[in-house]
């Protein structure tokens, strides 16, 4: 599903907002950004002065610009939204499952974590006062709330918990939040002068806080980072974070009024430095420092984009009370991240969005030869080193919800295999794809390539160079039909899985024995399509989307299928469920980690959180739906949904809910609170 196909239907006042930012800063009608430029993605150490050159260039492109009359196309990325008392569990911890994760091995922040005894939960109903709560699972299977924290707000009025991890040992943790820390500036002064006619500036900081919970009754607060920026994404590799942010630092030369005089422009180019690009980071009083010098940076010597945007990697120890973050920075900005336990891959494009209004819709626009960077970063897991290896590029881009972006790419063997899509225009709507909602006067061609990438060694240094894409001119068969988006992808060892749709949902099943001959291997036709693919075995995969009515293609309730994928050449449906009506959808619609697996024997247990509403939108409600997949018969069982205890939070907060499964329990989060339930 597209960003904006999801707002549509969770927050329509967010998407009118994001599509007058865009048509506002993005030039508007049927003309397409300005092409990236084509050069070398590697990246190099940042000498002294380095830094300076490249903004003052920029500045001074920029300025060119604004002398010539012409809008810029790159204007950045797209500017951030504002976003009981039984006998205590004995003995060894039942086995247990937290939310979904990429990868095998590497964790992500979420809003609950488990470790079989103990669960930890944010609640972030109150941005201003943000809870760590901690509970303990008793003998029996209940709750028994055990304490709790506040996160510190530092300079910022309002906090919005990104996730928590666990260290390796799970006696200390550690959350990473956004905050939204006020107006500061206008980052558009001549380019969005009717939508932005003051100085505005959105100032977003980034917070890791750790603490102490080897006595979760007591959690204790030990450090607190803060810096410029704003999260990009994260994940934990032993007693490691890895945070990856991004900052566009507001710059003097741009905060001059419109009608500035050259030399006044000028001076104010000349007396930009490289370190007035780089993050401060934030200490207690107020007071700031440096997060990182000039040449602890890369440059993209080819990065021909008119974007000032800066990629900080912090990594945190989390066995350290201070957390010791060290951090490293490219100059670019980064769209999304796949990490192995040895390897760190960054997404980063010298392009941005700009919008194409047209009809009833606006969409959301990238450059007709858009290309995607990948930067691949060693990392060493027993001492928290990241070491710059290799770049490389890809056609097309990795679509518009950041919550699928790090499923289009994934490592297997060294090789990096990454789906991108590789039309010009997302679509919102069935008409958008036909081109008959003033988005083109044609089909838009077949949408998706996949590029497997290998790092190899040359006279200037590492490169992660294409070993084969596909379709190719041996294997022309296209990943998706015209007018289709890809919904679906995951790479799973030597196979990979993906789902196109417009009207009926074809899935692909890539065979990636051979990296540099990659094939398709079999496709499957069904009704509906899967925006989430979850391998539950060699032989079975799950898929979660959407019901799709064929005579009219009305998006319906969501949509559970099982797959039967032991035959390649031969993908088979086994099964399907459909919950709810139009306007339904699962956890897995608002985050990656809106579904947890558990197997138990044979039989595998999910729980995903459901909002539902009946036909004409009637009924709405929350549930946890509960499943069952026998791995041996291959069938799909349906257990009844559970219902929030009374009184019940307002239905449809399905971004603040997770679930965990510890034993033969499941436990809810649900507006900041835990409920317990015998699965």
């Amino acid at each position: 599903m597209s960003l904006l196909r999801f707002l549509r239907r969770v927050a329509p006042s967010v998407v009118t907002v994001v599509t007058v930012v865009l048509a506002a800063c993005g030039g508007g009608g049927g003309e397409s950004a300005p092409d990236p430029d084509p050069g070398s993605p590697a990246l190099k150490p940042s000498q002294p002065g380095d830094l300076t050159a490249y903004v003052q260039r920029v500045l001074r492109e920029r300025a060119a610009q604004r002398r010539a009359g012409s809008a810029l196309g790159d204007a950045g990325t797209v500017m951030p939204l504002p976003v009981g008392a039984a006998a205590p569990a004995t003995g060894a911890p039942p086995s247990f499952a937290n939310a979904l994760t990429q990868e095998r091995d590497v964790d992500e922040p979420d809003l609950l974590k488990t470790d079989g005894v103990h669960l930890f939960s944010l609640d972030r109903r109150d941005s201003a006062k943000p809870l760590l709560r901690t509970t303990r699972r008793l003998a029996s299977g209940a709750l028994e709330e055990r304490g709790s924290a506040p996160l510190a707000l530092g300079s910022a009025s309002a906090l919005t918990p990104h996730g928590l991890v666990l260290a390796g040992d799970g006696k200390a943790l550690a959350v990473a939040s956004e905050a939204w820390a006020g107006i500061v500036g206008n980052p558009c002064v001549d380019l969005c002068p009717a939508l932005l006619p003051g100085p505005v500036w959105m100032r977003n900081l980034v917070a890791v806080e750790r603490f102490d919970v080897a006595d979760p009754a007591a959690p204790a607060a030990t450090a607190r980072v803060e810096f410029d920026g704003r999260v990009v994404d994260a994940r934990r590799v032993g007693d490691y974070l890895v945070l990856v942010s991004e900052y566009q630092p507001m710059l003097a030369a741009d905060q001059l009024p419109p009608d500035a005089t050259a030399a006044a422009r000028e001076a104010a180019i000349a007396a930009t430095r490289g370190a007035d690009l780089l993050p401060l980071r934030r200490l207690a009083g107020g007071s700031t420092q440096p997060m990182l010098g000039e040449t602890d940076c890369w440059v993209q010597p080819a990065n021909a984009s008119l974007s000032l945007s800066v990629t900080t990697i912090t990594v945190f120890d989390l066995r350290a009370p201070n957390l010791a973050p060290a951090s490293r920075c490219f100059i670019g900005g980064t769209e999304a991240l796949t990490m192995t336990p040895q390897t760190l891959y960054l997404a980063s494009t010298r392009w941005g969005y700009t919008g194409a209004s047209g009809g009833a819709a606006a969409v959301l626009r990238y450059p007709a030869s858009m290309r995607t960077d990948i930067h691949k970063f060693a990392f060493d897991a027993n001492s928290g080193r990241l070491a710059y290896r290799a770049s490389g590029e890809v056609e097309g881009h990795l679509g518009w919800d950041p919550e699928r972006k790090s499923y289009r790419m994934g490592e297997h063997d060294g090789a990096l295999r990454v789906l991108s899509f590789t039309g010009t225009v997302g679509w919102a709507t069935i008409d958008d794809a036909n081109g008959t909602n003033g988005t083109s006067g044609t089909t838009p061609p077949s949408p998706a390539t996949l590029t497997v990438l290998r790092e190899t060694m040359g006279s200037t240094g590492g490169r992660l160079e294409a070993l084969a894409t596909l379709p190719n001119a041996r294997r022309p068969l296209p990943l998706g039909k015209a007018g289709e988006q890809v919904h679906g992808v995951r790479f799973a060892g030597a196979r990979g899985y993906v789902v196109t749709f417009r009207q009926i949902d074809p899935l692909y099943v890539l065979d990636l024995t051979d990296p540099a001959d990659p094939k398709v291997a079999g496709v499957l036709e069904a009704p509906g399509f899967s925006d989430h693919l979850v391998p539950l075995s060699e032989r079975l995969l799950l898929g979660v989307g959407k019901e799709v009515d064929a005579a009219t293609n009305r998006v319906g309730g969501v949509k559970v299928s099982l797959f039967d994928v032991a035959d390649a050449t031969r993908p088979r449906e086994l099964a399907t469920q459909v919950f709810g009506g139009g306007g339904s959808f699962s956890g897995l619609d608002a985050s990656r980690h809106g579904l947890t697996v558990l197997q138990a024997g044979t039989t595998m247990r999910l729980a995903t959180p459901l909002f539902l509403v009946d036909a004409s939108f009637a009924d709405p409600r929350d549930r946890l739906q509960r499943l069952e997949v026998d791995l041996v018969a291959g069938s799909l069982n349906v257990k009844p949904a559970l219902a929030p205890p009374a009184p019940a939070p307002p239905p449809g907060a399905i971004a603040e809910q997770r679930s965990v499964l510890i034993g033969d329990n499941v436990y809810w989060l649900q507006a900041g609170r835990l409920g317990g339930y015998a699965w």
